[in-house]
């Protein structure tokens, strides 16, 4: 028996132990569902709500200090979607609203933020709409755009921070990588026709005008209804450009990847919610907005409460006030916890300052 026979052999022994092991985890898992199950009809019983953020942020942690070769992410990212498992035995289902339709950059951050098991993703066609529904507890979050690397702040989103009573709950950015989508027997040869949102071909302009010069464009809404449209054309002739995650949803093939101009195309989305996030690790985020007094260096005295303090912002930028003329409301994001008392302190000191000011939330920066 020569060396890479013996290797072939180890490995089935190896593979017979992880089956074993994986049997195992099964029946603990059921287990854990059953004893899971019993929790919450005593939670019903005695009216107490099934979803218990500190308890699972407890045990998070202490499975993350007990774990000695998985890294603490993966260890926390397994707890999570077992938990979210074990609150669908209990009968609760997280409902997450996101900007439509199925296959949007917006749906792949919100599978990216949640965990897929005891959760319910909703579409909805506009931003208002899912701010709308979080307001009327019909969805418990809403993942929306705020900020692109190239186009800047998205206003709406903004504006509806600053108007409705919702808070940030979190963030998630994502690489915006556009490709050329087609049917499985097409090739870039083939295409006359493509298919895409407005933004996508001005994302992807160069790279259209060397490879397809020819072929006539077509704008739609979103660049999942682009590859949902050349799905059901089926005609080896028409590509989209949209989400290689879009592709796979309705089994077409990627002719070419990443083929936007600018490789450092990043969107930044938000969670919103009702309730503010309590689950805190690592560096912290807080978001404000505030408009200041129309006086002399107004905005220099803002920030000179900021810097004296060592704190650093992330972000600044002003934008019109809706409610009054020539008003300008600045979004600030700086590091730390509004609940520290540190950064309460500042905030006191920059409501003397400011005409108005609101906080949007505090939450986990982006690792």
């Amino acid at each position: 028996m020569d060396e890479k026979d013996i290797k072939k052999k180890e490995l089935k022994v190896y593979r017979k132990e992880i089956n074993k092991i994986d049997d195992e985890l099964i029946d603990l898992l059921n287990k854990r569902g059953i004893i899971a199950q019993k929790i919450g009809n005593l939670k019903k019983e005695i009216n107490m709500e099934i979803y218990q953020p500190e308890i699972e942020k407890e045990i998070i942690d202490r499975m993350k200090k007990k774990s000695t070769i998985l890294k603490p992410m993966s260890t926390e990212a397994i707890w999570k979607e077992i938990m979210s498992a074990s609150k669908l035995i209990q009968g609760l289902i997280i409902k997450v609203g996101y900007l439509g339709p199925k296959g949007t950059f917006t749906h792949q951050a919100a599978l990216e933020y949640f965990p897929k098991a005891g959760i319910e993703f909703l579409t909805f066609n506009s931003t208002s709409e899912i701010f709308e529904n979080i307001e009327k507890d019909i969805i418990n979050y809403g993942v929306v755009p705020i900020e692109n690397s190239l186009q800047g702040t998205v206003r709406e989103t903004l504006d509806l921070l600053i108007e409705k009573d919702l808070f940030i709950y979190g963030e998630v950015e994502l690489r915006i990588i556009q490709n050329l989508i087609s049917l499985k027997n097409s090739n870039l040869s083939m295409i006359l026709y493509i298919i895409s949102h407005p933004q996508a071909f001005a994302q992807t302009r160069t790279w259209i005008k060397t490879n397809l010069p020819n072929a006539e464009l077509i704008n739609v809404n979103s660049t999942a209804e682009a590859v949902h449209r050349v799905s059901e054309l089926n005609d080896d002739s028409y590509a989209a450009i949209g989400t290689e995650f879009s592709s796979k949803m309705y089994d077409l093939k990627v002719l070419n990847s990443k083929i936007e101009d600018n490789p450092l195309n990043y969107t930044r989305f938000l969670t919103i919610s009702k309730e503010e996030n309590d689950q805190k690790e690592g560096k912290i985020k807080t978001s404000i907005v505030f408009v200041t007094k129309h006086v002399p260096g107004a905005l220099y005295s803002v920030l000179k409460i900021f810097a004296d303090a060592d704190i650093n912002l992330s972000k600044i930028e002003s934008r019109p006030r809706r409610k009054g003329r020539w008003e300008y409301i600045f979004l600030m994001d700086f590091e730390g916890d509004k609940d520290d008392p540190e950064i309460i302190n500042i905030l006191n000191k920059l409501n003397e300052i400011v005409i108005w000011f609101k906080i949007l939330g505090s939450y986990p920066m982006i690792k």
